[in-house]
């Protein structure tokens, strides 16, 4: 319920609070690489709809209702948690997922749900917030307990104010070594990785070893 509230508070400054140009330029050159035009695609966390309206074909699911409500207007969008998707299998070409919207759930239920609505040989695209955050702990280099506790625990927590108010929610963080051993054992193919971090330097370093410290890890993998 927590997760639900502080989405739906975020809904409508969530493109004001968040201008992921840089991340979103990488996005869509790999998107555009692997998904066909035709392709039925599975946005999961869409949000506002960021990634939906460039989509011919497309179906949004968020676990806020708010957000749903911004980006129903590029295609059809369902409210649900990734954990129960409510689809029958093989039934999406793509799925996708970006900017940590994986970094809520149970991730192993996360992904057993998306290979079971994906179809044989279908490409699923996904980005996750990374443990070895370079950025994150060059900011937090006087506070040395803080990194190693991090990255121990996995665990964080992300907050905003919104109309003077505090909203918060847990994040759970990982390695790209956590992910591929993950992958593998649920018999994904690993395609593509690469890093992210919504800066000048993502044009450039995305497919380079810059994604095992960028604040993104991204993922291409097939069924």
């Amino acid at each position: 319920m927590k997760i639900i509230k502080y989405y739906d508070a975020l809904a409508k400054k969530y493109n004001e609070l968040y201008n992921l140009n840089y991340m979103e330029d990488v996005e869509r050159k790999i998107m555009s690489k692997y998904i066909k035009e035709d392709d039925l695609v599975l946005d999961i966390g869409c949000g506002t709809g960021r990634h939906l309206k460039y989509f011919k074909k497309a179906i949004g699911l968020d676990i806020s209702l708010e957000m749903a409500k911004i980006a129903k207007k590029y295609n059809p969008v369902v409210v649900g948690n990734v954990e129960y998707l409510p689809f029958k299998n093989n039934s999406f070409d793509a799925v996708i997922s970006f900017f940590g919207a994986l970094n809520h759930c149970n991730i192993i239920r996360a992904f057993k749900e998306i290979r079971r609505v994906l179809k044989n040989d279908g490409i699923f695209i996904f980005t996750l917030a990374n443990v070895y955050d370079i950025f994150w702990i060059i900011k937090n280099l006087k506070k040395p307990k803080k990194i190693f506790s991090a990255i121990k625990k996995r665990k964080g927590e992300i907050y905003k104010v919104i109309n003077n108010k505090k909203y918060n929610v847990k994040t759970r963080f990982y390695s790209y070594k956590e992910i591929i051993k993950l992958l593998n054992k649920l018999n994904f193919k690993l395609e593509f990785s690469f890093g992210l971090s919504n800066i000048f330097l993502d044009k450039f370093f995305y497919n380079t070893p810059y994604k095992y410290i960028s604040t993104y890890i991204g993922f291409v993998v097939r069924k």
